[in-house]
């Protein structure tokens, strides 16, 4: 068989798919069916599953994320309560020690009792010194004691016996200084010393508020980190 009647066979196999296929589609456009019809409707529905998809992903994103948001929450939360219980029990360990302490100072001082539990004497230059004085207070409660703190200096000059009273050593020529306290606080003066006198003592003289009975407390003048000259 040649080529030629292969080909017409071809061409009238093709012609007769055509003219079924057209029928077909005639019938089915008679029948309301529409080919352009349905390919718009797919195209429509692909973009439908599209926007569905990305909402879909959208949704499981936010989903993620507030459970990322309540699992972050809850160790908030459980950091802040772990916090608390370790602040509360610093709390009151470090009450447990003020009371301790309080005990031991009110067993040695008194409780309620006001003194100078320490003072300090530092040269500056050569006749000035800085004067530490270490005031506390035993008090049974958190009270705060105010009140006012003075001295005077007992020594020698010219062989005579003489006390110089705060205001004519202080470098500002106070008489006193004010002092606010719930447990302790240190009060600094500075003075200078007039020439060729010689200091042996300090009267320490304060008391709370004003108008009430001061108390007294004497020292040795001994300079940190000098030898204690001996009085004649």
């Amino acid at each position: 068989m040649s080529r030629w009647r292969w080909f017409r066979i071809g061409l009238a196999v093709l012609v007769a798919s055509l003219v079924f296929y057209g029928g077909f589609e005639l019938g089915r456009a008679r029948s309301g069916f529409s080919i352009v019809d349905s390919i718009l409707e797919r195209l429509v529905q692909r973009r439908e599953v599209g926007r569905l998809r990305v909402e879909n992903e959208s949704l499981q994103h936010r989903v993620a994320a507030a459970e990322i948001g309540q699992r972050v929450d809850r160790q908030a939360q459980s950091e802040t309560q772990r916090m608390i219980g370790d602040l509360q029990a610093e709390t009151s360990r470090q009450q447990q020690e003020l009371q301790f302490y309080r005990g031991l100072v009110a067993r040695q001082f008194g409780a309620g009792t006001l003194r100078v539990q320490e003072l300090k004497i530092r040269r500056e230059e050569d006749r000035r010194y800085l004067v530490l004085i270490t005031l506390v207070q035993a008090a049974a409660r958190d009270s705060v004691a105010n009140g006012t703190v003075s001295l005077a200096i007992d020594g020698t000059r010219g062989g005579a016996l003489i006390q110089l009273p705060l205001a004519e050593v202080e470098v500002n020529k106070r008489r006193e200084l004010p002092f606010s306290l719930r447990f302790f606080q240190q009060v600094e003066v500075s003075i200078e010393l007039p020439e060729e006198f010689q200091p042996a003592s300090l009267l320490v003289e304060y008391r709370q508020g004003r108008g009430a009975e001061p108390a007294r407390q004497i020292f040795t003048w001994r300079v940190e980190g000098e030898p204690e000259t001996p009085v004649l």
